[in-house]
This record gives structure tokens, sequence and C-alpha cells, in this order.
């Protein structure tokens, strides 16, 4: 038996040690770099997409096609999962919509329809995003961070950090960083439910009933503001 450690998301140890398996700098700076470029992939999609051209959909779609192009490079435990006490933490991340429901009207600094609005998010567009953002999105953004979070802990912070870039021009400083805060123990959290359960299952049903909750509470709240 082999004495390899392959981790619950399928990825094989550091980026630096999976540097120091390759013999030239040239190998060891493409490896380097294609984690940097999918670190990357958010803040690419939502600077062009959401921050200058203002379309939501843009964004997220954009997003979306680079970690599906990613994805060949990353391997992903898609097991049935073990059970494991790290799958309770799944159950606070149906809070999510509720708090935010009932938060919003505190901790915005403009108006929320019009926020909405401005980057098309209204009618249609905002109802079909309830699905989409609701039970796609987590499945393509765990399969993309999932990875990311066994090869560098620089992952967490970074995914985190994109989200600020969406909602910088909607929140006040001190709840951005409570977001960023938040957002930074849940990478934390999912990458010990991955290890824990030997799979990304519980990661992704963590976030669905975050990321649901969410556009559901935008959602409603479009309509209690209008």
């Amino acid at each position: 038996m082999s004495g390899r450690q392959v981790s619950p998301t399928g990825t094989e140890g550091t980026v630096r040690d999976m540097a120091h398996c390759v013999g030239t700098p040239q190998q060891r700076a493409r490896i380097l770099g294609a984690v940097a470029l999918r670190l990357a992939a958010p803040y690419v999609a939502v600077g062009i997409f959401w921050c200058v051209l203002h379309s939501a959909w843009l964004a997220l779609l954009a997003y979306h096609a680079q970690i599906l192009g990613w994805r060949r490079v990353a391997r992903l435990g898609l097991a049935r999962p073990r059970p494991s006490a790290a799958l309770l933490f799944a159950l606070p991340s149906a809070l999510a919509g509720p708090v935010l429901y009932l938060l919003l009207p505190h901790i915005t600094r403009t108006d929320v329809v019009g926020w909405l609005a401005r980057h098309h998010l209204s009618g249609a567009a905002l109802l079909l995003m309830i699905p989409y953002f609701g039970l796609v999105h987590p499945v393509l953004e765990q399969i993309h961070w999932g990875p990311l979070r066994e090869r560098t802990v620089l992952a967490h912070a970074a995914f985190a950090g994109y989200h600020l870039l969406v909602l910088g021009s909607l929140l006040t400083v001190p709840w951005l960083a409570a977001c960023f805060a938040v957002l930074l123990a849940a990478s934390l959290l999912w990458e010990r439910m991955g290890r824990g359960s030997g799979s990304v299952w519980p990661a992704i049903a963590s976030q669905v009933a975050a990321d649901l909750g969410v556009v559901l509470a935008a959602w409603l709240s479009a309509g209690r503001f209008r």
C-alpha cells in the first residue's frame, strides 16, 4: 500500500509539496501560476462584469465558465459522505437567509431595490437568479474551491475577499468586515466538513442552504422596499 495520502477532496498535498515534486523551476512556476489563476477567477469575473459593466448575470456566468474550464485539472471527492460530527456545521447555514432579511434594512448604505436594478437584477432576471444562485452556484463553487482549500491556506481569504467586491457598494464598512469574517469561517468549516466526511457533498448542501436563503432574502427585500 502506498504511503501517499489523498485528501477528502481528491487533491494531494499542498502547493509547496507539489512544487517540490517536479524537477524544474519552469514546472514549479506553472503549478503555482495555475493555482494563482484559479484563485483569481472570481475577481476577474466580478471586477469586469459586476464592477465595470454592472451585470450580475454576466459576472456569475463568467465566473462559472472559468470554474468549468479549470475543472479538468482538479479532482474532487464526490463519494457518499461518511458520518461525522463535522456535518452538524451545515445546520447554521440555513439561518443565513432569515438573518439577512432581518438585518438588511439596518446594514445597507444605499437603496436595495436600486442597487439590484443597477446590476440588472429585477423582474424575471432576479426571479431566475433564485434557482440558479441557490442550487447551481453552490455546486460549481464547491467544485472550484474545495481542491484549492487543500492546496493553499490562502484560498480561505481569497474566497471571502471576492464577495467584498460584490457587496462593497451595498454594505457599510463594519458590516463588510463582518461578512468577510463570516465567509472566512464558512470556508474553514467547509474544509473541515470535507475532511471529516470524505466528500464535498456536505459542503455543497451547506452552501445551498445559505445561498438559497440569501437570494430569497434579496428577492423578498426587493418587494418589501419597492
